[in-house]
């Protein structure tokens, strides 16, 4: 099962949105920052979609700050990470992964890509496809549950 995995879009998110069915992903997760994004995004492909709140969405939203999700056998963990100070590493984080029983974490908000396994867990952030950070590309993952294979697919400037 292929997942199409998105933050941070601000926005921006019709051509996210052509992309993902472009690349016939199965399910899609919207990180947060502008969670209505992953709403219209799950619209437009008519596939299934889990989404969180972010920092930056500030209308009255019932969207959760956090989820424990499992697609394809795999158990993973998905917030935004701004409550789990990100910017500062990802400790935070591995406490509240390994207390869930987590083997993936999804989490955004630095616009940053990131892969990182650590401790068995892998840590995955897509980055951002609208406005990246840090010299960091416009971006987001696709994560086969197959395979365990992450892709990144990089948004070309229009």
């Amino acid at each position: 099962m292929k997942i199409g995995i998105v933050s941070d879009t601000h926005g921006s998110y019709k051509e996210v949105a052509s992309s993902l069915l472009e690349n016939n992903v199965d399910v899609i997760i919207h990180l947060g920052d502008y969670s209505d994004d992953g709403k219209d995004i799950g619209e437009i492909t008519n596939k299934p979609i889990y989404v969180v709140r972010g920092n930056n969405d500030y209308v009255a939203t019932d969207e959760p700050s956090e989820l424990l999700i499992n697609i394809g056998g795999i158990d993973f963990f998905i917030t935004h990470g701004h409550k789990y100070n990100v910017y500062s590493g990802l400790t935070n984080l591995m406490f509240r992964a390994k207390a869930a029983g987590a083997q993936v974490v999804l989490f955004g908000h630095t616009h940053v890509y990131l892969k990182e396994v650590s401790d068995n867990i892998l840590f995955l952030n897509p980055g951002s496809p609208s406005y990246p950070r840090f010299n960091d590309k416009k971006g987001y993952v696709i994560f086969d549950t197959e395979t365990l294979k992450t892709n990144r697919i990089y948004m070309e400037d229009k």
